[in-house]
């Protein structure tokens, strides 16, 4: 079942209207004939579906097929494929850690909600010369500012704070003291928008920090709070603000160690992934090597050639151990090592057209007027007429003008007459 490369040798014969074979090549049918006489039940093997398939397409009549024994081992005469056994995928066990719960905040007594806008107005940008007469209503409006603030006034120091501001020339100091005013009035995010404002003029305002992190303390943004209260004691250390501090590096420490947890999750998830994928594409080139090793350089078969396969030994087109003398392994390997053979039967126009001209021959007809598809059965048969393995087999071959069967015009005829 494995010394005869049939399909290939009828689609030559055919398409290079050879009349007469080699006498090795006789010599190969023979011993195949041989061998379903002295046991027709081959007929069945999967090697020679293909044979089968073929004789019955001439109304000939195979032996019926046997009944499974339970006795018997099913064992054949002579050289049998042993497929190699097929490797078991271990489906890997999910180790993957369940994603961690967010943890419920702690109760926070001083926790606020986000105050909407509109924010109090803010001062003309750019710094601006104020007349004498600006400048001192400005410093009375902050002292009146100052005295609501003793009288326990928010909101009118609140106002007298913004009357100032809207004069212009406004001083990092004025944003963060009106800052702190809208804090004491529960109004955290406008005393952030005021304290960014106070950093704008004067990156190193280290009241504005320390006021932006009390703001974002009172938001729950432990991570703005920790920064900003950090780097406010650095520029300008409080003594009233130890116990704040502490407070959010407590919140802010379970918050990166957390971090650092998902961190981890990741980078063992991702690991785990490129392992799989490693080993995947490991798999995979040990799989084609052991094709290529076992059966040739085009692993699953040749492409648009049913019933081929599954012969013994041809995991591709090439290198068929067991193969007669008569047929040179060099002439399978030259088709399996050639660049353009292996593009154009990977072209599945070319792919169909072959597979076409397999099941009848005679259809190359049908394609002579493209030149492509003559160009690749010229290149085939040039393989075979060219390099010894199949002598006399590529010297007819018909080239696009010309035809070794009826052509579509010549069918239509048929059947009309």
């Amino acid at each position: 079942a494995q010394v005869v490369f049939k399909g290939f040798f009828l689609l030559a014969v055919q398409t290079s209207r050879v009349t007469m074979a080699t006498p090795a090549e006789l010599k190969a049918v023979e011993a195949l004939v041989a061998k379903l006489q002295n046991d027709p039940t081959l007929i069945y093997s999967p090697e020679l579906s293909f044979f089968k398939e073929f004789i019955l397409s001439w109304g000939a009549k195979v032996p019926s097929k046997p009944a499974p024994s339970e006795d018997k081992p099913s064992g054949t005469s002579g050289p049998q494929r042993v497929d190699p056994p097929e490797e078991k995928k271990v489906e890997e066990e999910s180790e993957e850690e369940p994603e961690e719960p967010e943890e419920p905040e702690e109760e926070d007594p001083e926790r606020l909600e986000k105050d909407p806008e509109p924010y109090p107005e803010k001062g003309p940008s750019g710094e601006t010369e104020l007349s004498d007469e600006q400048m001192d209503k400005q410093g009375e409006l902050k002292q009146a500012a100052a005295e609501a603030l003793e009288d326990g006034d928010l909101q009118k120091a609140l106002d007298k704070f913004t009357e100032a501001i809207k004069i212009g020339n406004v001083s990092a100091m004025m944003y963060a003291k009106r800052a702190e005013i809208l804090l004491k009035l529960k109004r955290p995010a406008a005393s952030i928008a005021d304290c960014t404002a106070a950093l704008e003029i004067n990156p190193d305002s280290g009241k504005a920090y320390k006021i932006r992190g009390k703001a974002h303390r009172k938001l729950g943004n432990w991570e703005d709070a920790h920064k900003d209260l950090a780097q406010g004691q650095q520029l300008d250390f409080d003594d009233d603000l130890v116990d704040v501090q502490k407070f959010v590096d407590q919140r802010f420490k379970k918050i990166e160690e957390r971090r650092v947890r998902q961190r981890l999750r990741d980078e063992k998830r991702k690991a785990k992934e490129l392992k799989k994928r490693k080993e995947e594409a490991k798999r995979a080139y040990e799989e084609a090597k052991r094709a290529e090793s076992s059966g040739g350089g085009f692993p699953g078969g040749f492409p648009g050639m049913p019933g081929m396969g599954g012969m013994g030994g041809m995991g591709g087109m090439g290198g068929m151990p067991g193969m007669p003398g008569g047929i040179d392994p060099s002439v399978l390997q030259g088709l399996m090592s050639d660049p353009e053979l292996l593009q154009a039967f990977s072209n599945p126009k070319m792919a169909a057209a072959m597979q076409d001209i397999m099941s009848n021959p005679g259809n190359i007809g049908k394609y002579q007027n493209d030149p492509e598809i003559m160009g690749l059965m010229q290149k085939v048969m040039g393989k075979f007429g060219g390099m010894g393995g199949m002598g006399g087999m590529g010297g007819d071959m018909p080239s696009a003008g010309e035809s070794s069967g009826p052509t579509v015009e010549e069918c239509n005829a048929d059947e009309v007459d």
